[in-house]
């Protein structure tokens, strides 16, 4: 029988065996035969690279790699170091760019402490004694004594300012009256910050008191020095917690000794320091006559809400009357009082943000 011939079907049913073809007879290409993979060779030890670690079979084995980012082979550094290494590669090579930080003050029982640079110091003995050997008090000019002087001063200046926002206008009153001395070297730091101010908002006040009738009665709280008063013909009561000079009262504004609707206007230009400024507003509300105004100049940056300010003297008997928030660095408002709230009444109290000045 010939290959691939179909036998008759009379014939009847056979096997068929077809013959093999051959590859070279006809240039059909074989089948490949699978190459057997030769098994690697371990590297030896001083090749330097880690040998693999062998696990129980189906477990992921480690081996550590060659690469240009892997760790040196003899590296003893912790995790954490490589993890900052990545960090910095990663910061690099996306173009971050960070200023380094300098190192953190020590601190002694959770305060800052305050390190001086040695020449300074000695240069300030020196200056003190020179001053106590001649009887002069003026620290001479551009010296490294007066860089001292203005450096400790700047220091505590901040020191109070952040005590004087934090607490209470009672706390406050007590923490001058425990540190005499507290008051002057406060304000002595606050006429350093004035001179580096765009404008002074209490010459803005002068000018508009100076625009009232001048029988008008002007109460002002928190005075500091007194300047308003020496600025207007109209009688002023200045006051603060300490009396600077002999025409300022020294008490708590929350609480003075001025009769009841004695007042025309109140100004509070940047005295609103403190956590209870509802009791502010409610002594304001006693002292002045009805229609009476309140002016008030403050930092910009404290306020998150004007319009909740706002809200808060209404609730202490004062309506909005005129307010200038488009001025850089201060606002001005305005209000009136329109209507009696007694000093007892109960309100939530309400503060500003903190103005908190960073050391130059």
């Amino acid at each position: 029988m010939k290959p691939f011939e179909v036998p008759p079907w009379e014939a009847g049913a056979e096997i068929i065996e077809f013959k093999p073809v051959n590859p070279s007879g006809n240039g059909v290409a074989a089948a490949k035969k699978p190459k057997k993979k030769k098994p690697r060779k371990k590297k030896a030890a001083a090749s330097g690279e880690t040998p693999q670690v062998s696990k129980a079979p189906g477990k992921f084995s480690y081996r550590q790699g060659g690469g240009p980012l892997a760790p040196p082979l003899d590296s003893s550094d912790d995790d954490d170091d490589v993890e900052d290494g990545i960090r910095a590669m990663h910061k690099v090579k996306t173009g971050r760019i960070e200023k380094q930080r300098p190192p953190a003050q020590a601190t002694k029982g959770g305060k800052k402490e305050l390190k001086l640079k040695p020449e300074l110091a000695q240069a300030a003995v020196e200056a003190m004694e020179a001053m106590e050997a001649t009887g002069s008090s003026a620290p001479a000019a551009n010296s490294l004594a007066s860089k001292l002087q203005s450096e400790l001063l700047g220091g505590r200046f901040r020191y109070i300012n952040e005590q004087l926002y934090s607490v209470t206008s009672k706390k406050a009153e007590a923490l001058f009256r425990k540190d005499s001395s507290a008051f002057e070297a406060y304000h002595a730091g606050y006429r350093q910050q004035v001179e580096k101010w765009p404008t002074n908002p209490l010459n803005r006040i002068i000018k508009t008191i100076k625009k009232v009738p001048k029988t008008a009665i002007i109460g002002d709280f928190g005075c500091g020095e007194g300047k308003l008063a020496q600025s207007v013909p109209n009688k002023v009561y200045s006051m603060d917690l300490v009396a600077a000079r002999g025409d300022i009262i020294a008490c708590n504004i929350t609480d003075t000794p001025l009769q009841a609707q004695s007042l025309d206007v109140a100004v509070y230009c940047l005295s609103l320091m403190g956590t209870d400024l509802n009791e502010f507003f409610l002594e304001a509300n006693r002292l002045l006559k009805l229609h009476g105004s309140v002016y008030i100049a403050e930092i910009q940056s404290r306020f998150e809400d004007v319009r909740e300010f706002v809200r808060c003297l209404s609730a202490c008997g004062f309506d909005l009357i005129k307010k200038d928030v488009a001025v850089n660095y201060f606002y001005f408002f305005q209000f009136k009082k329109m209507r009696h709230v007694p000093k007892n009444t109960k309100l939530k109290p309400f503060s500003l943000k903190p103005c908190l000045y960073r050391k130059r």
